[in-house]
């Protein structure tokens, strides 16, 4: 355990918006922190210029944080290890680092998304891959520019393990972050990553030009849609209406910089899914995690034999070819069926 006046040794992993944005916040809550990245261009930028060549170019990230490429040298000797890669990378990226990591040290995985192939969730992974049962999630509102701002939220930090909620609310408690903590990691988890689907939604009918009535039909159906999804599955759904779900889908919904949301109002618009997400590969962007959400929530609701209209809806027109016309028409059908 860690004392409330004692500093945290933390590593990132991923040098992305969220990787980067953390970091900054841990440094700013006065702990050590060096950010683990295989991009030269980042660990001269950041290094040098404090600057992130890609990312909020019009911010300073924390001089105390440390840029490097060398795992061996720095992931053993951490007490806090934050996982920020995609979904689609996090075993991969916690297969390669296994070796170094020991049963003491607390990982938190701060993608809100699920592996593509198994429909895993990022703690379940962390927990096969790698060499401690310390693991845990981020959820809450977290735009990654408000935290390089320095501006207030509350987060949540969730985990069985009460060493890693510990380690968790130090590394990013300060005057303007506060940190709330959950035992419950599997409601959290689901909700975090399950309410990228309605951000989706919202942005899908927003593009079709359904008016503002419509959009507040969704936001009440689709809630209820995933709610009832998490209760069904044993789940607490209550957390689905607080930091994790409602004030997340909120923040994603009224940010610019909210990928789901501004990837579901161009689908909306007419825009095609692969020439959107391959226009973001080639840009260097990142891959909104609701795409997969998309896919797995529409498993779950077969697996479990749950009826969601909207949420089969979406996955229709986003993954069977439905054109604009006809995805109007199935999403008008499905949030007014009862």
């Amino acid at each position: 355990m860690v004392s409330d006046k004692e500093t945290l040794k933390v590593a990132v992993i991923g040098s992305g918006t969220m990787g980067t944005a953390l970091a900054h916040a841990a440094a700013c809550a006065g702990h050590s922190c060096v950010l683990l990245t295989d991009d030269a261009q980042v660990i001269k930028s950041l290094n040098t210029r404090h600057r992130h060549p890609l990312f909020f170019s019009d911010s300073d990230i924390h001089p105390k944080v440390i840029v490097a490429s060398e795992t061996e040298t720095h992931i053993p000797d951490v007490q806090l290890l934050i996982m920020a890669v995609p979904s689609c990378s996090m075993r991969d990226a916690a297969r390669r680092i296994a070796h170094l990591t020991h049963v003491r040290q607390s990982v938190l995985s701060v993608t809100k998304g699920f592996e593509p192939r198994t429909r895993q969730l990022m703690s379940g992974i962390l927990r096969e891959e790698l060499q401690t049962a310390h693991t845990g999630c981020l959820s809450g509102p977290n735009i990654t520019l408000d935290l390089v701002k320095n501006l207030p939220t509350q987060l949540v930090i969730s985990s069985a393990s009460a060493q890693m909620r510990q380690h968790g609310q130090r590394a990013f408690s300060s005057a303007k972050v506060r940190i709330a903590v959950s035992e419950d990691i599997r409601s959290y988890e689901y909700a975090s990553a399950l309410k990228n689907i309605v951000a989706l939604e919202i942005g899908i009918v927003t593009g079709f030009g359904l008016g503002d009535n419509f959009r507040a039909l969704v936001l009440a159906k689709g809630m209820t849609e995933i709610s009832k999804l998490m209760q069904t599955m044993g789940l607490d759904a209550e957390v689905f209406y607080g930091l994790a779900g409602l004030s997340d889908i909120f923040l994603t919904c009224s940010s610019r910089f909210a990928q789901n949301y501004s990837i579901g109002l161009r689908l909306g618009q007419g825009a095609a899914l692969s020439e959107l997400t391959d226009a973001l590969s080639s840009a260097k962007g990142e891959i909104p995690e609701g795409l997969e959400s998309v896919k797995a929530g529409f498993a779950l609701t077969q697996q479990q034999k749950h009826k969601a209209p909207l949420l089969a809806a979406t996955y229709t027109f986003m993954y069977q070819n439905s054109d604009r016309q006809g995805g109007i028409e199935t999403f008008l059908s499905a949030a007014f069926a009862e």
